[in-house]
């Protein structure tokens, strides 16, 4: 009854937490995301591969927090479930989709950009605008390709975002969720780098060279924010996979079950992260026209809504 009890507790405060945690990850997510979507597509209109990228990658952002109350839903109302199977699937599906989704458009952006800097002949022959778009619909193909077996799975129709049983017995779905991860850190750490490096050396070369100091910023907060919010949950989620697999004593079941919640519910935070990503880039290519504006938004980053759409007011009357 006591282990019951502490369960139960334990359940409760971590519903609340990720409660707490999303709510305002999802009003802060959307608006963020809307915002920076439409300049995008209608201020700065310019079909580049970097945009490309931002876009699909906001589009994502956008997917995923659109999840967000669903899951919030089936997490408080156990045996609640009313709104039907096939749309619990959808969700679910919708929820992961856009996760991993995310992992790999910010990894394409981390290549493309060391392409562009590091193999500057390379480049004239991988990257185009049309290259890009190809790329992403393929990724988009492959992430919503892996979710079709999810259809096909037993479930209750009274639960949804609950019980994965099945996920983790068989063991290949989340291990392939880790690779993928674990291939797109190398990865994005390694462009990151050698990115940053080559920057670093062109502003060392050019003393006072203020426009090189942006991108290095671009690519640093970019790497930060995808270790800060993806690496937890990945590490949380290996743990439990161990668990369930036996290779861990199952005194930690209820410690580790909370622990992953908690990461997967934190890993959403990069919707609201990834803001500055966007909004470090529309200001690149937007300095032209918007030199004063910069400044002054530069002093605010934290203000992140506020900057954009100060962006957008000030285009509007260019």
């Amino acid at each position: 009854r006591t282990e019951m009890g502490n369960s139960t507790n334990t359940s409760l405060g971590v519903n609340i937490f990720q409660l707490v945690v999303c709510t305002p990850t999802f009003v802060l997510g959307l608006i963020i995301n809307l915002v920076a979507l439409w300049i995008l597509c209608f201020k700065v209109m310019k079909c580049t591969e970097p945009m490309i990228y931002m876009a699909n990658l906001i589009i994502s952002d956008v997917f995923l927090l659109f999840s967000l109350p669903f899951k919030m839903d089936g997490l408080w109302n156990k045996d609640q479930w009313t709104l039907g199977g096939p749309f619990c699937k959808f969700v679910e599906s919708l929820y992961f989709v856009n996760t991993y989704g995310t992992i790999l458009l910010i990894t394409f952006i981390a290549i493309d950009r060391y392409i562009a800097l590091k193999q500057p002949f390379m480049a004239r022959t991988c990257r185009s605008p049309r290259k890009a778009a190809i790329i992403c619909i393929a990724l988009w193909t492959f992430v919503w390709s892996a979710s079709i077996p999810n259809y096909f799975v037993n479930m209750d129709t009274n639960n949804c975002f609950i019980h994965f049983d099945e996920f983790w017995e068989r063991g290949v779905i989340p291990m392939t969720m880790e690779a993928i991860f674990v291939i797109c850190t190398v990865t994005m750490t390694f462009c990151s780098i050698q990115a940053i490096r080559t920057l670093r050396k062109s502003i060392s070369a050019v003393d006072g060279n203020a426009n090189r100091i942006i991108p290095v910023r671009i690519i640093f907060s970019n790497w930060i924010i995808y270790i800060l919010c993806f690496a937890p949950y990945h590490i949380a989620m290996l743990l439990y996979f161990l668990l369930k697999q036996q290779l861990i004593s199952q005194d930690y079941l209820i410690t580790l079950r909370s622990i992953l919640q908690i990461c997967q519910c934190l890993s959403n935070i990069n919707c609201c992260l990834d803001a500055i990503y966007y909004y470090l880039a529309i200001k690149e290519f937007m300095k032209p026209k918007l030199k004063s504006t910069e400044e002054t938004c530069s002093t605010h980053i934290s203000q992140l809504p506020k900057c954009l759409y100060v962006l957008s007011a000030k285009l509007n009357r260019k």
